[in-house]
């Protein structure tokens, strides 16, 4: 019997909700909106340098990019930078009365959306008087202050430190963990200030700050170069914004110091001193009302005050202070003369004897502590117009005169100390040692300096 089968189709259909996420209420598959610019107002004129630009928050949007020129077709641009998360950017280095364009656009996983309408500002004028800094760090009537928890309350600071460089036996890197013996010593004397020749890391600058120890930081100029050279200006100037660009919000960062004895070698002249000003401008345009100070390194007080070296108060305006090292026995008679060559407060970055009798070539700790105390007496002395110290130098260097894996005598001749001779290996508050208990790291040892200033700073 043939049998016939029937069969039926049943079709069902699955409906998924479309609702949108309420917490969102763009889809996050689309491209987003154009944001809205917001401040400064359209055609706005004398913007503060450096220049805040803010913009509306743009819905689903992860990031934006900000393009700065100075024309509004943006072929010329001045500032360019993607990923942004913020509604908002500070811009440095623009120059001052100076007109500029600027537009954003948002992006997030689909895409990119187009470009803001476009604004134009112009920026006001480098004041002539550099005010009063509202950032962490000040001077006001030859004082140093500082608020590093911007709270508004500035609090006295008197530097009272060493200047820093950690250099182990044999020219080996400098690890975290001997920064962090460093940092340690640093604690045991109450020293709340070191001083640096080169830019210091961000690192080291945060573990400072942690214990309450600040920088002066140390921006290196080649003593090989020409500083009459537009070219060799301008790349001093790049290389000293991007350090303060990158530093300027650390908590380490105390005062930016220029160059170190340029004076001795290569900025003998007037070409390094309108540089000093042309640098301190550098960081104004960057840092705006929240600057740290800015201090040139000067070998002695020599040319302070001389108006043919650009080196008095009239030509430096934005230079702060001054800071210098300084080698003598008494250091009172230079801190007259310092008064009657500027109005500018003064921090001595180098100051001291080294622990090396190069007569018998054995230390004479007692001696090295009983000077560097004499001369910290002297600064002390010098209130009115000197911000405190920072003592050469922290810990041995045996790089300094020879083999880097040998503590050999050898500098130079001067009358500043008793033995008429400075050896550069010898010089730390901490003797450095080769490593005896295996651990990877040099020995140190206080000597009785360290105990000294341990005293005096407590």
């Amino acid at each position: 019997m043939k049998k016939t089968f029937y069969f039926i189709l049943v079709s069902v259909l699955v409906v998924a909700s479309c609702k949108k996420d309420e917490s969102n209420p763009v889809a996050a598959d689309k491209i987003p909106l154009a944001p809205t610019l917001a401040a400064p107002n359209d055609t706005s004129s004398n913007i503060a340098v450096p220049v805040i630009l803010v913009w509306n928050e743009s819905n689903g949007a992860a990031s934006y990019t900000l393009q700065v020129a100075t024309d509004s077709s943006f072929s010329s641009l001045v500032y360019s930078q993607k990923g942004i998360t913020a509604t908002s950017q500070q811009i440095p280095l623009l120059d001052f009365l100076s007109p500029y364009y600027w537009r954003v656009n948002a992006t997030n996983s689909v895409g990119t959306s187009g470009w803001s309408s476009v604004r134009s500002f112009t920026t006001g004028a480098l004041p002539l008087i550099k005010p009063l800094s509202a950032g962490p760090v000040r001077i006001t009537n030859k004082k140093l202050e500082v608020d590093y928890d911007g709270d508004g309350v500035y609090e006295p600071y008197y530097v009272k430190g060493a200047a820093y460089s950690i250099t182990p036996i044999g020219d080996k890197p400098i690890t975290s963990t001997l920064e962090d013996r460093g940092i340690q010593y640093l604690k045991y004397m109450n020293a709340n200030t070191i001083r640096t020749y080169g830019i210091p890391g961000k690192t080291m600058l945060t573990k400072m700050a942690a214990q309450n120890i600040r920088v002066i930081a140390g921006f290196w100029v080649e003593t090989s170069y020409d500083l009459s050279l537009l070219e060799t200006r301008q790349k001093v100037k790049d290389d000293f914004a991007k350090m303060v660009i990158d530093l300027k919000d650390n908590p380490g960062v105390l005062i930016w110091n220029l160059g170190n004895e340029q004076n001795y070698v290569n900025g003998n002249n007037a070409n390094w001193y309108s540089l000093c000003q042309e640098l301190a401008i550098v960081a104004y345009q960057i840092e705006g009302e929240k600057y740290h100070p800015v201090c040139i390194s000067n070998g002695n007080i020599y040319n302070i005050g001389s108006a043919s070296m650009k080196a008095n108060d009239a030509s430096l305006t934005y230079i702060d202070l001054w800071a210098t090292n300084i080698y003598e026995l008494n250091l009172t008679p230079r801190f007259e003369t310092y008064r009657t060559k500027t109005n500018k407060p003064l921090v001595i970055t180098e100051f001291g004897i080294d622990a090396l009798d190069n007569r018998i070539q054995q230390e004479y700790e007692t001696t090295q502590s009983v000077i560097d105390s004499m001369n910290w007496s002297q600064i002390l002395s010098a209130s009115d117009v000197v911000l405190g110290g920072t003592v050469f130098e922290y810990t041995d260097e045996w790089w300094k005169a020879g083999n880097s894996q040998s503590h050999d005598p050898g500098g130079y001749a001067t009358g500043a100390h008793p033995d008429g001779y400075s050896n550069e290996e010898w010089w730390g508050m901490i003797a450095v040692t080769p490593d005896v208990n295996g651990d990877g790291y040099d020995e140190w040892r206080p000597r009785q300096v360290y105990y000294m200033f341990a005293r005096n700073w407590k």
